[in-house]
């Protein structure tokens, strides 16, 4: 007989963990992206594609159950329902009776589906995984001709226990070296934007050409992140910064480049990235190259895996500890708050949204945001089609330091747009969902 730990349809990874414990106002434990569709949104259909998708994403049939010590995964044998959005006011907390305890939601605005996912069960990569699976059945029951390319983890696919492995555990057993991992001081803070609780935020998407972008990369020879990140904490330094301390950027890194699997599961590692009081007066192509410069010394394999195996330990022990379930849980969030409030803000980047050429005609656009939760920015960095787009989520109403990423990329010769809305995070709250 499996222990919850073991069983594959129960199976979290053991960084994950420690999201179960957090809150949307700690940590952003709730992501969204959302999918702009040709046609207005058929909500029926909608939860037929979502319902049929879990056929194929069993793992992702889970609920949360609260125990004196702990919370664990229980199985979810209620149909997933799909939510109507409308932009500010409706609000709803995953995992709890508005979606049937699923630890992810699907909502509908007019010609926007919305699809969010509370960060213990997946990280973006493998969260992209179940959406485009939805998408698909959703298209193919509207009846467009539709046809699978093998890009998506259809119906025409099977699962594998291994989509819900817990990456980690490819670590247990190996010992890594902290060896020229940066050492870095305190880092630039906007601490009257920081740990606002449940106040609302603001999202500024900042769309351009990928090409504009990656043809000025290529002649200093950078990368976009190289380019993206400093010009955002450059502006974040002219507004908060100006002392000693360096701005620096918490940035998520893949580990499925090193450690090739089909897991959906959370299986990433963070790094930080700096812009340095020496860069102030420095040329943008200059600082560009000091960044993918510095890059390139902190994403060295023994480096990534040591940090990714000791958060992972850390996450997993504090899970298993026999402690009572409220201690646990400000033991987690002081653990999550802290980590996060060590650097200025956090970019992360989810990489490029594919589909099969069938379905591009009747998918308009695609984006997704990171709410800033205690920090005051978040920039998510996503791409579809030949559009990149920066979401950058934010907690005043100072258009300041997103002005400056989009005069920066202009200073480049990279022709950006930007528009700005009001956001309010989908809640979570562990207790919530163990009531179910």
């Amino acid at each position: 007989m499996f222990q919850n730990g073991e069983y594959p349809l129960l199976r979290t990874d053991s960084y994950a963990k420690i999201f179960l414990y957090n809150t949307h106002e700690t940590v952003a434990c709730v992501p969204r992206h959302t999918i702009t569709l040709r046609e207005r949104v058929k909500p029926d259909v909608l939860q037929r594609a979502a319902q049929a998708a879990l056929l194929r994403f069993p793992h992702m049939m889970l609920r949360v159950e609260a125990t004196d010590t702990a919370f664990r995964y229980r199985q979810n044998t209620l149909p997933p329902v799909v939510l109507p959005f409308d932009g500010v006011e409706k609000r709803y907390a995953i995992g709890s009776k508005d979606t049937h305890g699923y630890m992810f939601l699907v909502g509908y605005q007019e010609n926007t589906i919305t699809m969010e996912y509370q960060h213990s069960i997946s990280d973006g990569r493998g969260f992209e995984e179940f959406i485009r699976c939805v998408i698909f059945q959703y298209l193919t029951l509207c009846g467009y001709p539709v046809e699978n390319d093998g890009s998506v983890r259809g119906m025409d696919t099977r699962w594998s226990p291994d989509e819900s492995a817990d990456g980690y555990a490819q670590l247990a057993d190996q010992k890594f070296s902290p060896d020229g991992i940066w050492k870095k001081p305190e880092a630039a803070h906007a601490w009257a934007l920081t740990d606002l609780g449940d106040a609302p935020e603001i999202v500024t998407e900042v769309t351009f050409s990928f090409a504009q972008l990656h043809d000025y990369g290529k002649l200093i020879g950078v990368s976009p992140l190289s380019i993206i990140a400093p010009l955002f904490m450059r502006a974040f330094d002219r507004k908060f910064g100006g002392g000693d301390q360096p701005v620096i950027a918490q940035i998520p890194v893949d580990l499925r480049s090193l450690l090739p699997t089909s897991t959906t599961r959370y299986f990433i590692c963070f790094i930080d990235l700096p812009y340095l009081p020496a860069y102030r007066g420095l040329p943008l192509d200059e600082v560009f190259r000091r960044t993918k410069a510095f890059l390139n010394t902190q994403m060295a394999r023994e480096q990534l895996l040591y940090r990714a195996k000791a958060a992972s330990d850390r996450c997993r022990e504090l899970h298993e500890a026999d402690m009572p379930l409220a201690e646990k849980m400000a033991a987690g969030q002081k653990i999550c708050k802290d980590f996060v409030l060590e650097d200025s803000f956090l970019i992360t980047n989810v990489g490029r949204f594919a589909l099969p050429a069938s379905c591009m005609p009747y998918v308009l656009d695609y984006g997704a945001v990171l709410p800033c939760a205690a920090q005051p920015f978040a920039m998510l960095i996503s791409s579809f089609g030949e559009r990149m787009k920066l979401s950058v989520a934010q907690r005043d109403h100072d258009m300041q330091v997103v002005a400056g990423l989009c005069e920066g990329l202009h200073a480049i010769g990279v022709q950006a747009e930007s528009k700005s809305y009001p956001f309010r995070v989908t809640r979570y709250n562990g207790l919530v969902c163990g009531q179910n």
